[in-house]
């Protein structure tokens, strides 16, 4: 059984600050995705985690869908609010993204099957909607708290005694 809610994220309804990008579908740019997502989530105290899930969703996108093929893309969008909803579309093919629950127990040299898991544990909620013939978005919602503003001290001017 899968963990996803197949509906559309709640999220993105009512957000203040939405952004969606497309990159060629080659290995390279997935460092570009991410750090696109860790720009413009600088200032929350979570910008490392939307970095992990956009290089998590944007690796399975390249690896096992045809965004991975020649001509290939992946999609990243990115809504800024009380949640922060990370989607990534593809261009289907490969079957339908599931979380598997074994990996993190199997072999270390296992690669593959870590990464919607990783999300999953990251996320408030994790969802798919799409099909293999047309493409899916792999969403994930995570609680966004923004980081505190700190002023910079006061510095007390020192006057020289005379």
């Amino acid at each position: 059984m899968s963990r996803f809610k197949l509906e559309p994220t709640a999220s993105v309804m009512g957000a203040s600050m939405s952004w969606r990008r497309v990159f060629p579908g080659r290995a390279d740019q997935i460092p570009l995705a991410r750090q696109f997502a860790m720009f413009l989530f600088a200032e929350t105290s979570i910008a490392a985690d939307v970095g992990l899930v956009v290089t998590e969703l944007s690796t399975n996108a390249v690896r096992h869908t045809r965004s991975g093929q020649h001509g290939g893309r992946f999609t990243v969008e990115l809504v800024l609010g009380g949640l922060a909803y990370v989607g990534v579309s593809d261009l289907g093919g490969g079957g339908y993204p599931t979380v598997r629950h074994d990996p993190l127990n199997g072999p270390v040299e296992s690669e593959g099957g870590r990464g919607l898991r990783a999300v999953s544990q990251l996320a408030a909620m994790l969802g798919v909607h799409g099909s293999p013939v047309e493409g899916h978005t792999v969403w994930a919602d995570l609680i966004c708290i923004d980081k505190p503003y700190e002023d910079p001290p006061l510095v007390t001017p020192v006057n020289p005694a005379a």
